[in-house]
């Protein structure tokens, strides 16, 4: 029991606790106990078990679930304050669902206790004799037959969830649309109007073609998520000890060290603040771009400034690409109305229940409830608690996720998509999620040499796949396939003769896939990206190769260059061994790790999946709101062909990349556990 209820609290100090935590955390478990989790779990032990808490054995018990729920929901190595809340809440959560499932069990004798409303909405026969006594605003009734009602009606309220029903995918034109106000720094519901059938032609036309509104929000939306996620962070809360010259430096430090957490104090500076302020030191916090002179320059809402980053050093172990919003330090100079910059980095990032209780528990995806101009959804918490419990109980759940670059027109890829289907098929999985493309020529509105419409080879490749997975029966009846459309694949209209797509990405067009939808008893045609909603997880699938993206744009910054280069120059002794040699620093990980760890925590710093200019890549202006990952979501599928696997959890999100379908007579694929958030690489020779 966690709380007994008769027990006389009592405050703890946190080193009296280090040593039984050191022994069943660190010691048993390996895990690293930092000082305000030990505070916070003193805390909890102090008001559980009082002044007795070291003689009770029910101490190292709690200890031990504790340390055994923190190890399944993989929340990392580290145990700090916010981990430990979250951990000890679901501890809760679950021993009330086990008194409460032990209760329905046994047997009671005893009145029930029903409210008023459910008393005064029931009928009760006039023959039936009864006695009702009302006590606090509830009536006691002592029949055999009006209790068996309430007992059925009660069971009925709580019956078990059935999990379809909370399994959905959203494609980026379903989603809710919300206006983000800077001003009440709150989120509103934007409805779409009805149109008559007279104006269904002109709502198409908006829809292909978004108001230049759209366009002029995008960014400024975009800026006031970071800020105000910025200004929440418990650094910027007060500035009185704000030093300017060393602030990006702890940040850095703070960064580098995979903590999340900044230890010193700053503040922000708008650009239109700096006039009259000259050789003075400000921290900016704006969107980096090209500017008509062919410079840098640095970007807010109150105004821009040109930026010289030719003494700038970054923070390592991030992208920084025309488009992303940065932090930057530096002095400002009047002349030349020039801000020279020290030192850049990304605005850190936060975890997604944080940004869930500031948005005010909003539901984005309208998943527990529809929202409209005089409603507003939100999470309902005790549904998402016995969500999660469910899920934990679904253990034989998991998703089949196959690589990008899946050519249907290519016999190799048949024969490995075979093989795979042949391996899986004696346990058919939830969910099978395809990537694109699905054809290795870009479809689009020509005549091959043959004489044969690009659009009917693109048909009959989708009717072959039909063809495979009819002789897997098992599969078909029982899997959910979800396809997943790339550049090559065509979208709503033909007019870009295969040039690059703007995103969000459309579905796949149905009239390709009639055959499919007779075969598969479940396929879902989604866009690139969309949402996929599993019991209390919020999935985002993407398919997009942003790792090249991101080398080709990226900014060579001199003194990192510089940097680089005297550590190349440096003579080399044979008989001397150096201390980069003997010491193991985060820069002397594996290139992938280091790879993987950069693309991540730059999408998720910048809480967007796209963040560069539009001149980059282009976007569907009224359909931005389906690339941002505000909150981040639970899990982040991001299938890109150009980076290796790999398994990050960054923030509470976890962010996995199966890479490429076919390598070499290689198929590789990801199964992914949902109950314990768990992926493995499984590789096939065919």
């Amino acid at each position: 029991m966690l709380n007994t209820g008769n027990v006389l609290p009592a405050k703890i100090q946190p080193p009296l606790l280090r040593p039984m935590a050191y022994r069943v955390l660190s010691k048993k478990y390996g895990l690293n106990i930092k000082s305000d989790g030990l505070a916070t779990l003193a805390g909890f032990v102090g008001n559980m078990f009082g002044m007795n808490w070291k003689k009770d054995p029910d101490t190292l018990q709690f200890l031990e679930r504790f340390a055994l729920l923190w190890r399944q929901q993989e929340r990392g190595l580290f145990v700090d304050e916010q981990g430990v809340r979250d951990v000890v809440n679901e501890m809760k959560e679950r021993e009330r669902a086990t008194v409460s499932a032990s209760l329905q069990q046994e047997p009671s004798k005893k009145p029930k206790s029903v409210t008023i409303d459910k008393m005064l909405n029931r009928e009760i026969p006039a023959s039936s004799p009864i006695r009702i006594s009302t006590e606090n605003d509830q009536i006691l009734v002592e029949n055999e037959t009006i209790e068996d009602q309430i007992d059925n009606e009660v069971a009925s309220d709580e019956e078990q969830l059935d999990w379809r029903n909370y399994f959905k995918v959203i494609n980026s034109s379903e989603q809710a649309k919300y206006s983000y106000d800077p001003v009440k720094l709150q989120f509103t519901f934007t409805p779409v109007k009805k149109s008559t059938p007279s104006e269904e032609f002109r709502s198409l036309i908006k829809d292909r073609v978004p108001d230049i509104n759209s366009n002029t929000s995008i960014f400024s939306n975009r800026f006031y998520l970071i800020r105000d996620r910025l200004l929440r962070n418990d650094s910027f809360q007060n500035a009185d000890d704000f030093n300017p010259l060393s602030s990006i430096a702890a940040m850095q430090q703070d960064l580098n060290n995979g903590s999340g957490e900044i230890s010193r104090a700053m503040s922000v500076t708008q650009i239109k603040n700096l006039l009259g302020r000259d050789g003075q030191n400000f921290l900016l916090l704006g969107l980096l771009s090209k500017n008509a002179k062919g410079g840098w320059s640095l970007e807010d809402p109150s105004g821009c400034i040109e930026i010289d980053i030719s003494q700038a050093y970054p923070t390592k172990g991030l992208y920084y690409v025309p488009g992303c919003v940065v932090l930057a330090e530096g002095i400002y100079f009047t002349v030349g109305h020039k801000f020279h910059v020290s030192s850049v980095t990304h605005p850190p990032g936060e975890r997604r229940e944080n940004t869930l209780e500031a948005i005010g528990n909003l539901d984005l995806l309208g998943l527990h409830g529809q929202a409209s101009s005089n409603y507003v959804a939100r999470l309902d918490k005790e549904l998402k608690i016995r969500l999660h419990l469910l899920e934990k109980e679904l253990t034989d759940h998991r998703f089949i996720i196959l690589g990008g670059d899946l050519f249907l027109d290519e016999l190799d890829t048949l024969e490995a998509l075979k093989k795979v289907l042949t391996t899986i098929s004696d346990d058919p999985p939830t969910a099978i999620i395809l990537h694109g493309s699905f054809t290795a020529v870009p479809v689009h509105a020509s005549m091959s040499s043959r004489n044969v419409s690009s659009t009917t080879l693109y048909q009959s490749i989708f009717d072959d796949l039909a063809d495979l997975i009819s002789s897997f029966d098992e599969i078909a009846q029982n899997s959910t396939f979800v396809f997943v459309p790339g550049i090559n694949d065509p979208w709503g209209s033909t007019v870009s003769m295969g040039s690059a797509h703007a995103w969000p990405q459309q579905p796949v067009p149905s009239r390709f896939t009639q055959k499919l939808k007779r075969v598969c008893k479940d396929v879902i045609w989604a866009s690139n990206p969309t949402r996929l909603a599993y019991l209390s997880q919020e999935i985002v699938v993407v398919r997009d190769d942003i790792t090249d993206r991101l080398k080709r744009h990226s900014i060579a910054f001199p003194m990192e260059e510089l940097t680089q280069g005297i550590k190349l120059m440096e003579p080399k002794s044979d008989d001397a061994t150096s201390i980069s040699q003997l010491v193991k620093e985060n820069d002397q990980l594996p290139t992938r790790i280091r790879e993987s760890r950069k693309l991540v925590k730059t999408i998720l710093d910048q809480g967007h999946l796209s963040p560069f200019v539009t001149s980059v890549r282009p976007l569907v202006w009224n359909q931005d709101n389906a690339l941002t990952l505000h909150p981040v979501p639970s899990t982040l599928i991001f299938c890109d062909t150009t980076a290796p696997y790999f398994d990050v959890t960054y923030n509470g999100c976890k962010t996995i990349n199966p890479g490429k379908f076919i390598t070499g007579r290689r198929a590789r694929y990801l199964e992914y556990n949902l109950s314990q958030k768990k992926a493995s690489l499984e590789e096939l020779y065919f």
